[in-house]
C-alpha cells in the first residue's frame, strides 16, 4: 500500500493536506492536551509533560513503524530493513505505538526522576484520544480496517456498513468508540488519583479485551499469520500482562481468584482461536460467535480488574 498515491487529499483554510494525517495530527494535539491535563491534576513536577510529550511521540512513531515492518510479510517474506525508512509506503503497528508512548514515558520518568507508575498513567488516558482519531481517519483510507461481507441487511444503509456490492462493517468505527468509551471510564478512574500503575494495568485488561474483538472484526489481514492476526496476538498479550501484575498487586496472589484469573487466560486463547476457525471456516451465526467471544474475553478482564481491587494498602 503507497500511502502517496492512494491518500486522499483535502483543503482546508486553502491549504491542501492529507485527510489521514489531519485526523491523526488532531488526536496528537488531543493527545498533548489531556497529558498537560491530567498530569496538573497529578502535581507532575515542572517540564515533566513536555519531555514526555516530545519523547513519547519519537518513541512512538519509531516503535510502530519497526512493529510493522517486523511483523509484516510481503509475498512471504519479512519486509527488507532498506525499507523501513520509506514512510510513504506500508503501514504502521497500533500496537508498536502504545509500547513507543510507554518506553518514552518510562524514560521522561527516570530522566524527571517521577514514579514510573504515574506517568504510564497519564500516557495510557492520553494515547487514547490519538487512538480514536487515527481509527476515524481510516475512513479515508480504501477498503482498510473492514470487517467481512455482512451475512445479515440489518446494517446495510447505515454509516457503519461500506461498500455497495458487498457491504462490510466499517470496523474503524467500533474501534475508535471503543477508545471513547475506555477515554471516559479512565478519565473518571484518574480523579480519583490511585496509586501508580493501576490506571495502567486497567487499561492492558481493557483496551486488550476489547482490541480481540475489534482485531477479529477486521478482515484485511495485513498483519497475520493465517486466520489469526498478529495485532490480536498482542492484544491477548496485554489482557495476560494485565492479569499477572493485577495478581501480583492483589492482596489475595495466591488465592482461587488469582488461580482463576491465570486458568480464564488460558481457556481465552483456546476458546479465540477456536472461535476465529469458526468464523473462517464455519457458516456458524457470526454474531453468536461474537457474543461467545465478548463473554470470553471478558471473563479474564473481569477477573484481573476484580483482583485489582484487592490490592494492599501500602
Amino acid at each position: 500500500m503507497n500511502l502517496i498515491d492512494e491518500a486522499v487529499i483535502v483543503e482546508l483554510f486553502g491549504i491542501r493536506m492529507y485527510a489521514f494525517g489531519l485526523y491523526v495530527a488532531l488526536g496528537a494535539l488531543f493527545a498533548v492536551i489531556v497529558l498537560a491535563i491530567a498530569g496538573r491534576m497529578l502535581g507532575l513536577k515542572k517540564g515533566t509533560v513536555p519531555l514526555t510529550a516530545v519523547l513519547s511521540y519519537i518513541c512512538g512513531l519509531v516503535l510502530s513503524r519497526v512493529c510493522f515492518c517486523l511483523l509484516n510479510q510481503e509475498l512471504g517474506q519479512m519486509t527488507p530493513v532498506s525499507f523501513w525508512p520509506h514512510l510513504d509506503g506500508g503501514g504502521w503497528s497500533m500496537f508498536g505505538l502504545i509500547g513507543g508512548v510507554w518506553l518514552g514515558g518510562y524514560i521522561s520518568a527516570k530522566v524527571m526522576k517521577e514514579k514510573p507508575g504515574r506517568i504510564l498513567d497519564v500516557l495510557s488516558l492520553a494515547v487514547l484520544p490519538l487512538i480514536a482519531a487515527e481509527r476515524i481517519g481510516e475512513n479515508r483510507i480504501e477498503d482498510f480496517d473492514i470487517s467481512r461481507p455482512l451475512d445479515s441487511t440489518f446494517l446495510h444503509g447505515t454509516f457503519l456498513a461500506v461498500g455497495e456490492d458487498e457491504p462490510c462493517l466499517a470496523t474503524y468505527y467500533v474501534a475508535a468508540a471503543a477508545a471513547v468509551i475506555l477515554f471516559v471510564v479512565l478519565a473518571f478512574r484518574l480523579c480519583r488519583n490511585g496509586k501508580p500503575g493501576n490506571l495502567t494495568i486497567e487499561f492492558l485488561l481493557l483496551f486488550g479485551a476489547s482490541a480481540i474483538i475489534t482485531e477479529s472484526l477486521r478482515y484485511d489481514r495485513f498483519l497475520s499469520i493465517t486466520f489469526v492476526g498478529l495485532q490480536q496476538i498482542a492484544a491477548a498479550l496485554m489482557v495476560a500482562i494485565g492479569v499477572i501484575l493485577a495478581a501480583r498487586r492483589s492482596n489475595r496472589p495466591k488465592s482461587v481468584l488469582a488461580a482463576a484469573a491465570i486458568t480464564s487466560l488460558l481457556l481465552m486463547v483456546g476458546a479465540v482461536i477456536g472461535l476465529e476457525f469458526a468464523l473462517d471456516r464455519t457458516t456458524w451465526n457470526k454474531i453468536m460467535i461474537y457474543i461467545l467471544m465478548i463473554i470470553t474475553v471478558g471473563i479474564p478482564a473481569g477477573l484481573g480488574l476484580k483482583l485489582l481491587a484487592s490490592e494492599k494498602e501500602k
